[in-house]
């Protein structure tokens, strides 16, 4: 019967013409259907199909032209008789004797022993199926630009296109994307080049690795941040080049940190990779002055660079060089797709020629009729519109990600304080095992990513985890979730920490649910009057400052952020020894009841015998309150 081995989905991608060719030529492959057999006819398999009889037809054609079938006249359409004679012949072969197997090649002697660890990814293979990916680096249909992608690759194939990409151009990049790169993408970033000082690459790795092979061999020190992007120091262990690994703070990499001796630098100023903090502009000139000071080159790995929904980008370290010693790497597949592998990077002109001929040993050049395509969606506008869609959706997410860690983890977390980005750096409980956590987390379908390996496998600085690394942190990114997922899947994640918490039995000497620690409780008059003059300084999970201000009439007023960029009203009252309170717009409007208790100068919200938050109070006259005077 035909039907089992034909069905046609009306709402694939191909063509039911080429669903039907894609069919036919893996039932001859399969053997359903014989060297020398016959085939149904069109109007026959059209009927069975319930398909026109013009589709098949077409797909016979096109079968014949390409040798699976021939035609008979009068007699019909069969598959071709010699179609896999060759094939049969090789299957006929006997199998290597004994003493065949004896001379089998051993690979394992002669491949070279690189310095490699395992590169496994950090998610599972099958991520989108689970309903909350907390994960990055990931591809989100719903943000690629498909309409505007799909015109600039048929403008590609038209005639006069075709002949400019088609033929082989040496090492040449592809003359439109890299004007478009060095006249629109480079001067947002402040840098200013010619022609011969950019390079178009496979993605930000392949500039690094071609940047490692001509820097690095076994008498130069490349320095890296720590933690770190494992992928330079995949590449300086090929090279065998000594390694030292300088900490990071809450603006990057630590300028002190970093031996005079050193002969490149690798850092990732706009968004630290993994913790994501933006290095400020003093730093940035810092780290210039202590290069040229020193004498060694920096490499800018422009991560994510223009993704700041709290203020505007700072210019790139290269826009600071004066030297030549800064080379800037950057990538289009942060914006657009991880698959697309289009990248850039930017030099002294003696660099980029090494590199470029470098580069066509290893793989000539990017494939052209892809660079064609990017500078036709970068000449029309089209990146301008991707860039500012993907910043308008991901400020959306990671404000709302903001709001469910203050909501649902403020008493159980830390965060790294960023100005943007698509992910968070997160420091649990003490005692919480970071990778323990996400295994148990993905159980119940939320994906996080455990960050041992963005820690040196050398590492020992007695923080305890896995080779040195603090095991108390985890990531979450948003570039991979649904916005409405946010909240939900934040939620679940905390009721997996509550229980793990209840399981281990342990807790956190910093955020301690034990009574003993929460101070005298308010009740009664005490606690009207408490709440009638009092205001409230505190931090939120991201380490920004909030005020909250409390008043007789029932009203309350918050501000946070440092220039109190975000504020809300709501209204406060009691119920017995109860304190509820219920914002406008944080906290999603809900309405939530707590005991309070204060200690010297200090309130502690409990809700179901566990303390929720803390912060510093003051009354109204800002003198600083005490449990006496309230």
């Amino acid at each position: 019967m035909m039907q089992p081995l034909f069905v046609l989905d009306n709402d694939s991608p191909a063509n039911l013409q080429q669903q039907l060719i894609q069919k036919l030529i893996q039932a001859i492959q399969n053997g359903h259907f014989a060297c020398g057999s016959k085939m149904p006819s069109t109007r026959k398999l059209a009927e069975q199909l319930g398909i026109a009889r013009n589709t098949v037809v077409n797909a016979y054609e096109q079968l014949i032209d390409e040798g699976y079938l021939i035609s008979k006249e009068r007699s019909g359409i069969y598959v071709a008789e010699d179609l896999y004679e060759q094939h049969a012949q090789n299957a006929s072969h006997k199998k290597p004797n004994q003493e065949n197997q004896q001379h089998e090649q051993n690979w394992q002697q002669r491949i070279n022993k690189l310095r490699l660890d395992k590169l496994a990814s950090p998610y599972p293979h099958n991520w989108q199926q689970y309903p909350f990916p907390f994960i990055d680096g990931q591809f989100d249909p719903s943000l690629f630009p498909v309409q505007q992608w799909r015109e600039c690759s048929k403008l590609s194939l038209n005639v006069n296109e075709i002949k400019t990409w088609a033929s082989d151009s040496g090492h040449d990049d592809d003359a439109l994307l890299a004007e478009e790169i060095r006249t629109k993408v480079l001067p947002r970033r402040g840098i200013y080049a010619n022609p011969d000082e950019i390079l178009v690459t496979l993605g930000s790795q392949h500039g690094l690795y071609l940047l490692t092979k001509l820097l690095l061999n076994n008498q130069t020190l490349i320095t890296v941040e720590e933690p770190g992007y494992p992928g330079i120091r995949q590449l300086a262990h090929q090279a065998y080049s000594p390694i030292h690994h300088a900490e990071v703070d809450e603006h990057g990499i630590i300028p002190e940190q970093i031996p005079q001796h050193t002969d490149l630098l690798y850092v990732t100023p706009s968004h630290q990779m993994p913790t994501a903090v933006t290095m400020p502009q003093q730093r940035r000139e810092a780290l210039i002055a202590k290069a040229n000071d020193d004498d060694f080159i920096i490499v800018e790995d422009d991560y994510a660079s223009e993704s700041n929904f709290m203020s505007s980008p700072h210019p790139a370290i290269k826009s600071l060089d004066s030297q030549g010693r800064v080379i800037y790497v950057s990538s289009f597949s942060k914006v657009l797709a991880p698959g697309l592998r289009l990248g850039f990077m930017v030099g002294p002109a003696p660099l980029i020629k090494q590199a470029r001929q470098l580069r066509t040993l290893i793989s000539r050049h990017p494939p052209a009729n892809n660079q064609r395509v990017m500078g036709l969606f970068l000449s029309l506008g089209y990146y301008d519109q991707a860039l500012r869609k993907l910043n308008q959706e991901m400020a959306v997410r990671w404000q709302e990600l903001r709001e469910a860690l203050n909501h649902y983890l403020s008493t159980h977390i830390v965060t790294s304080r960023t100005m943007g980005g698509s992910t968070c750096w997160i420091e649990g409980p003490s005692q919480l095992d970071g990778q323990q956590f996400a295994a148990e987390a993905a159980k119940h379908g939320v994906l996080i990513e455990p960050v041992q390996r963005f820690f040196a496998s050398t590492r020992n600085n007695g923080n305890g985890g896995n080779n040195g690394a603090p095991q108390n942190y985890f990531r979450l990114g948003v570039s991979s979730i649904p916005t409405d997922k946010i909240r939900e899947g934040i939620e679940l994640l905390a009721q997996i920490m509550r229980q793990w918490q209840d399981d281990s039995s342990g807790t956190d000497t910093a955020r301690s649910t034990n009574q003993q620690n929460w101070g005298k409780r308010l009740k009664g008059e005490q606690l009207r009057d408490f709440a009638s003059r009092v205001e409230f300084i505190g931090q939120t999970v991201f380490g920004d400052p909030y005020r909250i201000r409390l008043y007789a009439d029932g009203s309350m007023a918050g501000w946070e952020g440092y220039q109190d960029e975000r504020q809300d009203k709501g209204q406060w009252w009691l119920e017995g020894d109860r304190w509820f309170r219920q914002w406008k717009d944080w906290s999603y409007g809900e309405t939530l009841g707590f005991e309070i208790y204060i200690q010297k100068n200090r309130i502690n919200w409990v809700r179901d015998g566990k303390r929720v938050d803390s912060a510093f109070y003051l009354l109204h006259s800002n003198e600083p309150a005490t449990e006496t005077s309230s």
